[in-house]
Protein backbone atom coordinates (compact mmCIF):
# COMPACT_ATOMS: atom_id res chain seq x y z
CA UNK A 1 0.00 0.00 0.00
CA UNK A 2 3.04 2.42 0.42
CA UNK A 3 4.43 1.88 -2.41
CA UNK A 4 0.71 2.44 -4.30
CA UNK A 5 0.55 5.60 -2.12
CA UNK A 6 3.73 6.70 -3.08
CA UNK A 7 3.49 6.16 -6.70
CA UNK A 8 3.27 9.03 -9.47
CA UNK A 9 2.01 10.49 -12.62
CA UNK A 10 4.49 11.31 -14.64
CA UNK A 11 5.06 13.69 -17.68
CA UNK A 12 1.69 14.33 -17.66
CA UNK A 13 1.03 18.42 -17.67
CA UNK A 14 -2.33 20.66 -18.21
CA UNK A 15 -0.43 24.23 -19.17
CA UNK A 16 -1.99 27.81 -19.25
CA UNK A 17 0.30 30.73 -20.79
CA UNK A 18 -1.65 33.62 -18.58
CA UNK A 19 -0.34 36.42 -20.70
CA UNK A 20 -0.83 39.88 -19.85
CA UNK A 21 -2.75 41.60 -22.83
CA UNK A 22 -2.43 45.29 -22.46
CA UNK A 23 -1.36 47.68 -24.85
CA UNK A 24 2.20 47.56 -24.51
CA UNK A 25 2.27 43.69 -25.11
CA UNK A 26 2.37 43.08 -28.16
CA UNK A 27 6.00 42.17 -29.22
CA UNK A 28 5.30 39.47 -26.48
CA UNK A 29 2.71 38.34 -27.52
CA UNK A 30 4.23 37.82 -31.17
CA UNK A 31 7.00 36.17 -29.76
CA UNK A 32 5.41 33.53 -27.90
CA UNK A 33 3.25 32.97 -31.20
CA UNK A 34 6.62 32.99 -33.48
CA UNK A 35 8.55 30.56 -30.64
CA UNK A 36 5.55 28.22 -28.96
CA UNK A 37 6.65 25.09 -31.30
CA UNK A 38 10.32 25.44 -29.78
CA UNK A 39 8.39 25.54 -26.55
CA UNK A 40 6.33 22.23 -27.13
CA UNK A 41 9.40 20.24 -28.99
CA UNK A 42 11.23 20.97 -25.82
CA UNK A 43 8.55 19.30 -23.62
CA UNK A 44 8.54 16.66 -26.17
CA UNK A 45 11.88 15.90 -27.22
CA UNK A 46 13.70 12.70 -26.02
CA UNK A 47 16.28 12.47 -23.81
CA UNK A 48 19.58 10.29 -23.71
CA UNK A 49 17.47 7.62 -22.29
CA UNK A 50 15.24 7.74 -25.06
CA UNK A 51 12.71 9.00 -23.03
CA UNK A 52 10.52 12.19 -23.80
CA UNK A 53 10.20 14.18 -20.38
CA UNK A 54 6.32 14.44 -21.16
CA UNK A 55 4.00 12.28 -22.43
CA UNK A 56 0.94 14.05 -23.15
CA UNK A 57 0.50 17.48 -22.47
CA UNK A 58 -2.74 19.96 -22.58
CA UNK A 59 -2.68 23.79 -23.16
CA UNK A 60 -4.29 27.13 -23.81
CA UNK A 61 -3.55 30.79 -24.18
CA UNK A 62 -5.54 33.10 -21.65
CA UNK A 63 -5.01 36.58 -21.71
CA UNK A 64 -5.55 39.36 -19.08
CA UNK A 65 -6.95 42.76 -18.94
CA UNK A 66 -8.16 45.51 -16.41
CA UNK A 67 -10.77 43.90 -14.34
CA UNK A 68 -11.87 47.07 -13.16
CA UNK A 69 -11.86 49.05 -16.34
CA UNK A 70 -11.78 46.91 -19.22
CA UNK A 71 -14.96 45.53 -21.21
CA UNK A 72 -13.46 41.89 -21.92
CA UNK A 73 -10.90 41.84 -18.67
CA UNK A 74 -10.53 37.68 -19.54
CA UNK A 75 -10.05 36.25 -23.02
CA UNK A 76 -9.96 32.26 -22.42
CA UNK A 77 -9.77 29.22 -24.18
CA UNK A 78 -9.98 25.73 -23.99
CA UNK A 79 -7.59 23.09 -23.68
CA UNK A 80 -5.90 21.91 -27.04
CA UNK A 81 -3.03 19.29 -28.17
CA UNK A 82 -1.25 21.04 -30.82
CA UNK A 83 0.93 23.62 -31.13
CA UNK A 84 -0.81 24.86 -33.97
CA UNK A 85 -3.76 25.46 -32.07
CA UNK A 86 -1.87 27.18 -29.63
CA UNK A 87 -0.73 29.43 -31.65
CA UNK A 88 -4.12 30.27 -33.35
CA UNK A 89 -5.44 30.89 -29.94
CA UNK A 90 -2.49 33.47 -29.08
CA UNK A 91 -3.51 35.12 -32.98
CA UNK A 92 -7.01 36.04 -31.00
CA UNK A 93 -5.38 37.61 -28.30
CA UNK A 94 -4.62 41.53 -29.22
CA UNK A 95 -2.94 43.82 -26.88
CA UNK A 96 -4.98 46.96 -25.45
CA UNK A 97 -6.86 49.17 -23.26
CA UNK A 98 -5.05 48.35 -19.46
CA UNK A 99 -6.03 51.80 -17.76
CA UNK A 100 -3.45 52.40 -15.18
CA UNK A 101 -0.11 50.86 -14.88
CA UNK A 102 -1.00 48.02 -12.70
CA UNK A 103 -3.11 45.46 -13.83
CA UNK A 104 -5.09 42.31 -12.46
CA UNK A 105 -3.30 39.28 -12.61
CA UNK A 106 -4.15 38.39 -9.18
CA UNK A 107 -7.63 38.24 -10.72
CA UNK A 108 -6.63 36.57 -13.69
CA UNK A 109 -4.34 34.02 -11.64
CA UNK A 110 -7.48 33.05 -8.89
CA UNK A 111 -9.74 32.55 -11.78
CA UNK A 112 -6.83 30.16 -13.77
CA UNK A 113 -5.96 28.47 -9.80
CA UNK A 114 -10.22 27.92 -9.22
CA UNK A 115 -11.13 26.16 -12.41
CA UNK A 116 -13.15 23.33 -12.32
CA UNK A 117 -11.34 20.25 -12.91
CA UNK A 118 -12.76 16.81 -14.05
CA UNK A 119 -13.95 13.58 -11.94
CA UNK A 120 -10.47 11.26 -11.33
CA UNK A 121 -9.92 9.23 -14.22
CA UNK A 122 -12.29 11.22 -16.07
CA UNK A 123 -12.33 12.12 -19.94
CA UNK A 124 -10.92 14.88 -21.00
CA UNK A 125 -12.86 18.32 -20.99
CA UNK A 126 -11.44 21.05 -22.43
CA UNK A 127 -12.95 23.85 -20.17
CA UNK A 128 -11.58 21.65 -17.04
CA UNK A 129 -8.06 21.22 -15.41
CA UNK A 130 -7.35 16.84 -15.32
CA UNK A 131 -8.14 15.80 -11.87
CA UNK A 132 -5.47 16.65 -9.55
CA UNK A 133 -3.67 13.86 -9.41
CA UNK A 134 -4.11 13.23 -13.10
CA UNK A 135 -1.64 15.56 -14.20
CA UNK A 136 0.40 18.46 -13.23
CA UNK A 137 -1.03 21.80 -13.39
CA UNK A 138 1.26 24.74 -14.71
CA UNK A 139 0.81 27.97 -14.95
CA UNK A 140 3.03 30.49 -16.96
CA UNK A 141 2.89 34.10 -16.61
CA UNK A 142 3.96 36.88 -19.26
CA UNK A 143 3.55 40.39 -18.00
CA UNK A 144 5.44 43.84 -18.35
CA UNK A 145 3.80 45.63 -15.37
CA UNK A 146 3.06 45.10 -11.91
CA UNK A 147 -0.29 44.10 -9.91
CA UNK A 148 -3.13 45.23 -7.93
CA UNK A 149 -2.68 44.26 -4.37
CA UNK A 150 -7.01 43.79 -4.22
CA UNK A 151 -8.90 41.63 -6.63
CA UNK A 152 -11.98 43.10 -7.66
CA UNK A 153 -13.21 39.23 -8.50
CA UNK A 154 -13.42 38.02 -5.67
CA UNK A 155 -14.43 41.50 -4.32
CA UNK A 156 -11.63 42.65 -2.02
CA UNK A 157 -9.66 39.50 -2.44
CA UNK A 158 -5.97 39.74 -1.01
CA UNK A 159 -2.58 38.34 -2.13
CA UNK A 160 -3.71 35.16 0.74
CA UNK A 161 -6.50 34.67 -1.32
CA UNK A 162 -4.68 33.48 -4.08
CA UNK A 163 -1.73 32.04 -2.05
CA UNK A 164 -4.87 29.46 -0.70
CA UNK A 165 -6.40 29.31 -4.61
CA UNK A 166 -2.81 28.51 -5.94
CA UNK A 167 -1.79 25.96 -2.98
CA UNK A 168 -5.66 24.51 -2.69
CA UNK A 169 -5.46 23.54 -6.19
CA UNK A 170 -2.12 22.47 -6.89
CA UNK A 171 -0.99 25.10 -9.32
CA UNK A 172 3.01 25.08 -10.23
CA UNK A 173 3.87 28.74 -10.70
CA UNK A 174 6.25 29.81 -13.49
CA UNK A 175 6.56 34.21 -14.13
CA UNK A 176 8.55 35.82 -16.58
CA UNK A 177 7.70 39.67 -15.27
CA UNK A 178 9.94 42.64 -14.44
CA UNK A 179 12.37 42.73 -11.57
CA UNK A 180 9.73 44.27 -9.01
CA UNK A 181 9.29 43.23 -5.39
CA UNK A 182 5.55 42.13 -5.65
CA UNK A 183 6.82 39.59 -7.97
CA UNK A 184 9.33 38.25 -5.02
CA UNK A 185 6.13 37.58 -3.10
CA UNK A 186 4.64 35.55 -5.94
CA UNK A 187 7.65 34.07 -6.44
CA UNK A 188 7.95 32.63 -2.40
CA UNK A 189 4.69 30.59 -3.54
CA UNK A 190 5.55 26.79 -2.73
CA UNK A 191 6.97 25.27 -6.27
CA UNK A 192 6.80 28.85 -8.03
CA UNK A 193 9.93 30.50 -9.87
CA UNK A 194 10.62 33.62 -11.50
CA UNK A 195 12.21 34.79 -14.51
CA UNK A 196 12.73 38.32 -13.74
CA UNK A 197 13.87 40.97 -16.41
CA UNK A 198 15.79 44.28 -15.01
CA UNK A 199 14.67 47.93 -16.56
CA UNK A 200 15.43 51.27 -16.12
CA UNK A 201 13.28 52.03 -13.02
CA UNK A 202 13.98 56.14 -13.62
CA UNK A 203 11.60 55.77 -16.96
CA UNK A 204 8.26 55.65 -16.29
CA UNK A 205 7.87 53.07 -19.36
CA UNK A 206 10.86 51.38 -18.46
CA UNK A 207 9.69 47.48 -17.63
CA UNK A 208 7.85 48.15 -20.81
CA UNK A 209 10.50 49.21 -22.95
CA UNK A 210 12.68 46.72 -21.65
CA UNK A 211 10.83 43.44 -22.33
CA UNK A 212 10.34 45.17 -26.03
CA UNK A 213 13.44 44.97 -26.12
CA UNK A 214 13.91 41.59 -24.83
CA UNK A 215 11.33 39.79 -27.02
CA UNK A 216 13.20 41.65 -30.37
CA UNK A 217 15.75 39.30 -29.46
CA UNK A 218 14.69 36.16 -31.21
CA UNK A 219 17.46 33.68 -29.99
CA UNK A 220 17.35 35.79 -26.53
CA UNK A 221 13.35 34.39 -25.92
CA UNK A 222 13.86 31.60 -27.88
CA UNK A 223 16.46 29.96 -25.02
CA UNK A 224 14.15 31.40 -22.55
CA UNK A 225 10.42 29.47 -23.55
CA UNK A 226 13.48 26.32 -23.92
CA UNK A 227 14.63 27.08 -20.57
CA UNK A 228 10.89 27.18 -19.47
CA UNK A 229 9.66 23.98 -21.11
CA UNK A 230 13.21 22.38 -19.30
CA UNK A 231 11.10 23.63 -16.02
CA UNK A 232 7.91 22.07 -16.80
CA UNK A 233 9.17 18.77 -17.46
CA UNK A 234 10.61 18.78 -14.46
CA UNK A 235 7.09 19.88 -13.05
CA UNK A 236 5.43 17.24 -15.02
CA UNK A 237 5.11 14.52 -12.14
CA UNK A 238 2.53 14.48 -9.40
CA UNK A 239 1.74 12.05 -6.48
CA UNK A 240 -0.67 9.67 -7.20
CA UNK A 241 -3.61 10.43 -4.81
Amino acid sequence: MADQQGAKVKGIVDIVFLIDATGSMQPCIDALKANISTFIDTLTTPNANNQAPVKHWRAKAVGYRDFGSDQQPLIDHPFVEDAAAIKAQLAEITAEGGGDEAESLLDALYRVATMEQTGKGGQFEPTKWRYRSDAARVVIVFTDAPYKDVMTSPAGGTFDDLKNAIHGNRIILSIFAPNLPCYDLLAGLDKSELMAYDFDASDLQGSQKALAEFTADRENFRQTLVQLAKSVSKSAEVPSL
